[in-house]
């Protein structure tokens, strides 16, 4: 048997007991490669599970604020209706007295127009001025509602050339 080159001729068993302890330093070697990596695994393992901790927290923080702006949100839903069927129920009452007054307006003229104006319809010849759109006499165009901050209200303004009063 040939000795390999850099081996001394000796006896069987040192060359052997060589190999074997040169195989345990390799296997030892492997071993703490292996043990090293999984080292490496876990602290990479707990980083991450470090910065899933802090997203889970803002998730967490962000799902609260959510909450409570989906709260305020209601409560602002909840107070825009209520204005909104006050607004309305007003207006429906405003339009009732609207309709109440034209209604008492048109029975007095009525009232104090002559027999003919039924024969000729209402006041087509009239020597009293009527408005184009229906209004009794009385009616001052320049009177108009403007809404303000506290609501509806009536104002004198200027229809004439311009701008109406403020």
């Amino acid at each position: 048997m040939a000795t390999p080159v850099g081996w001394s001729q000796g006896g069987s068993g040192s060359v052997c007991l060589a190999f074997d302890q040169l195989r345990d330093v390799i296997e030892s070697q492997e071993d703490l490669i292996h043990q090293l990596r999984n080292v490496e695994e876990k602290a990479a393992h707990a980083k991450t599970k470090v910065l899933l901790a802090k997203e889970e927290e803002k998730l967490q923080f962000a799902l609260g604020e959510v909450e409570v702006l989906s709260k305020q949100l209601e409560k602002e839903k909840m107070a825009f209706e209520n204005a909104l069927s006050t607004v309305k129920s007003r207006a429906l009452r405003d339009s009732s007295k609207k309709d109440q007054l034209i209604t008492k307006c048109n029975g007095r003229r009525e009232a104090r127009a002559p027999s003919h104006a039924y024969i000729h319809g209402f006041f087509p010849n009239s020597l009293v001025p009527t408005c184009r759109a229906g209004f009794h006499p009385n009616f001052c165009p320049r009177l108009r509602i403007q809404a303000g901050p506290g609501g509806p209200h009536l104002r004198k303004g200027l229809q004439g050339p311009g701008r109406p009063r403020k």
